[in-house]
């Protein structure tokens, strides 16, 4: 064995080495968009809509629509209320 041969033995474990480093960041999985956004009242994952919330907190629709323009407990998504759960949690003391 000569030293070209030790040499170039030392450069393919290098490239190895660099070529796992980047096959382990691609492995790393990315977080889930609502777990990055748990801090986010109006993120997708926290909004239902309100005749939904309406029947799970058993209030009416009319009365939270109001809750929703008045106090902020939702957004309008093409002419429709969507309520973010947080918030609405928050409101009625659950």
């Amino acid at each position: 064995m000569t030293n070209n041969d030790l040499a170039l033995i030392d450069e393919v474990i290098a490239t190895l080495k660099r070529l796992r480093e980047r096959v382990a960041k691609a492995a790393e999985p990315e977080p889930a968009p609502d777990v990055a956004d748990a801090d986010d009242d109006f993120a997708p994952g926290n909004l239902i809509e309100l005749p939904v919330a309406a029947q799970r907190f058993e209030v009416s629709k009319d009365k939270l629509r109001r809750w929703c323009r008045d106090y902020g407990l939702g957004v309008l998504h093409g002419g429709r209320w969507m309520v973010s759960i947080p918030r609405l949690r928050r409101h009625v003391g659950r």
